[in-house]
């Protein structure tokens, strides 16, 4: 009980922030979690973490959306919290406040988990223009450019970034963040409902041997996403899981896929300066967060992000 108090004052924390030169802030009235999910979810939560550690680890949790908002975002936000507590392995901060993004506050955390925030997920959507002043859209626009810049420098300077599904949805004008994340957002030839075959491509790198302990391949049930040529490459990431399209269901031909050379990675790492990125594309169905060894997966990310996981962050195509 004690500890669903703790969660419940975490999660409530952005609402006693407050910042006079800020006209916004993001404000999601997300539906309700179905409860047949979070009956799910309790029984696929690990109870240990991936590496032990002494250190206790905060992390923040994000999800503020400018464009597609994922209706798997609420259930999201409450698996990776309720996965800290479980597991022992972090304290999360669920907030879409951007005042967590000033440099300072930044600094007191491990980790930023970007959970399907898509678009410039530090401004209002554009169906919302009408409603500021040309004066107050200028400030929005200046401070979730200073926003992201601060987001990049913490990481930089050795902070940790987890990505997770549409966060290559994102700031996608910016060629800069698309360096950051490790790719950009280029369609999804394989939808909700189909089903796909995923491949542990690195069985004994440190974060999949640790979740998959010798799976090579699992079938799951997701959308995949592909990323266009210019961004992701495996010059410069250390792809994880990819998708087999051989072994998966075959697009529609209006979801023809796009890519030249059929990678079609989901899920990575990399350095960043200093410090730790991991992305997982996979998180768009609600039950993806319910499913163990997903879950498994995103913590041994989180903790790759927060320094406690050591990997090898050698971009694939570096490898012998």
């Amino acid at each position: 009980m004690m500890r669903l108090v703790k969660l419940f004052i975490i999660m409530s924390l952005s609402v006693s922030l407050s910042n006079a030169n800020s006209p916004w802030i993001p404000n999601h009235q997300d539906e309700p979690i179905p409860l047949k999910f979070l009956q799910a979810l309790d029984t696929a939560l690990p109870v240990e973490p991936m590496v032990e550690s002494d250190v206790k680890r905060r992390i923040l949790i994000y999800s503020a959306t400018n464009g597609f908002r994922h209706d798997s975002i609420p259930i999201g936000k409450l698996a990776l919290s309720k996965m800290g507590l479980s597991s022992g392995a972090y304290e999360a901060v669920v907030s879409d406040h951007p005042q967590y993004f000033e440099s300072e506050t930044l600094s007191t955390f491990d980790a930023v988990v970007l959970l399907s925030a898509s678009g410039n997920f530090f401004m209002p959507s554009h169906k919302l223009r009408d409603t500021f002043s040309q004066e107050e859209w200028l400030f929005l626009k200046k401070r979730h450019d200073r926003l992201l810049n601060n987001l990049m420098n913490y990481v930089r300077e050795g902070g940790g970034l987890v990505g997770i599904h549409a966060a290559t949805d994102a700031c996608k004008r910016n060629r800069a963040y698309g360096d950051f994340i490790g790719a950009k957002f280029n369609g999804h030839p394989w939808t909700k409902n189909m089903q796909v075959n995923v491949v542990v491509e690195d069985p004994n790198h440190a974060i999949n041997f640790s979740v998959f302990q010798g799976i090579t391949d699992f079938n799951i049930q997701e959308e995949i996403y592909e990323f266009c040529n210019d961004i992701f490459s495996r010059e410069h990431s250390r792809i994880l899981l990819r998708l087999d399209p051989k072994r998966s269901e075959q697009p529609l031909p209006k979801h023809a896929t796009k890519r030249l050379d059929n990678d079609y990675a989901i899920s990575w790492v990399h350095a960043y300066g200093k410090g730790r990125v991991f992305y997982s594309s996979l998180g768009d169905n609600l039950h993806i967060f319910t499913d163990a060894l997903i879950l498994k997966h995103y913590l041994a990310g989180i903790q790759f992000a927060t320094g406690d996981l050591i990997a090898d962050v050698t971009p694939s195509a570096q490898l012998k």
